[in-house]
């Protein structure tokens, strides 16, 4: 295994290469072409980013030669979004990285409690107590874990359980409409325009193209769309921070490729129907489509979950 000093600076310059490749879809989702400038704050809020984040993956980009400095300030695209291939593969994976995927499988499939030591993560997992502080501190920022007495981690339900995925149901249901409804609701047109385009590239290429990974992005950009366009900012907050622990706990693998399909005509008519103001037919809509989510879902609990994984010693 890598040393210690290593792996944080590790860990993040590979969220900064993700991010990069984020930013380069959305440029191609926007319709970019080169030479425009790169908003900073439109591509931060896309990405669900702090302007921060975005100003390192941009600095990645330029490196590569995709963006340059603008000399009215920031960046802008060097070439068109089209043609950026070959960008630098990800770096091996970090212990945290590594280690925080097999947390969140074992609490999925239930192989492990949910209140835990550092101590007793170390013997499981065979890493450092650093390594484990590390991993800790990346899921209380993304919500799945909280301290409780003593030496106890409360780690919180990721979504797969019967219970877990129909209290995620339940919350949806009523949120989701009802941030469609809120009166400030405000919807980015280049946000659904790149949305729109994506989809239907989605649902042109057929089944046998169908690109999962790329589903799953339109998915939760979709989902968050809605959230970040409510104008409420406590029903925006608690429907992200949801989303990020769904998208943790219930992954699409095990999900027909026929339903993704469907599932993105529905989303496409929830953001036709966004685009006319129609907002009541646009609830209602969401409505019908988290319902034949749930309904069309696999109910075999822990379909797809890896066979527990041992990380070697630190």
């Amino acid at each position: 295994m890598t040393s210690e000093p290593a792996s944080e600076p590790k860990r993040l310059r590979q969220r900064h290469l993700d991010l990069a490749h984020r930013v380069i879809e959305v440029a191609r989702e926007s319709g970019m072409q080169a030479g425009e400038h790169l908003p900073e704050q439109l591509i931060a809020s896309r990405c669900n980013v702090s302007r921060t984040p975005i100003r390192k993956a941009f600095q990645i980009l330029a490196e590569q030669g995709l963006v340059a400095a603008s000399e009215e300030g920031g960046y802008r695209l060097a070439v068109d979004p089209a043609q950026f291939a070959g960008m630098e593969p990800p770096l091996p994976e970090s212990d945290e990285d590594a280690l925080y995927e097999a947390i969140l499988r074992d609490l999925a499939a239930r192989r492990i409690a949910e209140g835990q030591t550092v101590a007793a993560l170390q013997r499981r997992y065979g890493v450092s107590r650093v390594t484990v502080q590390n991993t800790l501190q990346r899921l209380i920022e993304e919500q799945l874990v909280e301290r409780a007495a003593g030496q106890q981690w409360i780690f919180k339900p990721v979504g797969t359980t019967g219970e877990a995925m129909a209290h995620s149901f339940e919350f949806r249901l009523l949120m989701e409409p009802a941030a469609i409804l809120c009166p400030s609701f405000r919807a980015d047109p280049t946000v659904i325009a790149g949305l729109r385009q994506t989809m239907e590239a989605l649902i042109a290429g057929g089944e046998r193209a169908f690109d999962r990974r790329l589903f799953e992005r339109s998915d939760d950009e979709f989902h968050g769309m809605v959230a970040r366009s409510c104008g409420n900012p406590f029903i925006e907050e608690a429907l992200l921070n949801h989303h990020r622990r769904r998208r943790t706990g219930q992954p699409h693998a095990s999900v027909n490729v026929f339903r993704l399909m469907q599932s993105t005509r529905e989303h496409l008519q929830i953001l036709e129907q966004i685009e006319r103001e129609q907002m009541e037919l646009a609830a209602d809509l969401m409505r019908v489509h988290l319902r034949l989510s749930r309904t069309l879902r696999p109910r075999i609990l822990g379909r797809g979950v890896p066979p527990p994984l041992r990380l070697v010693g630190a």
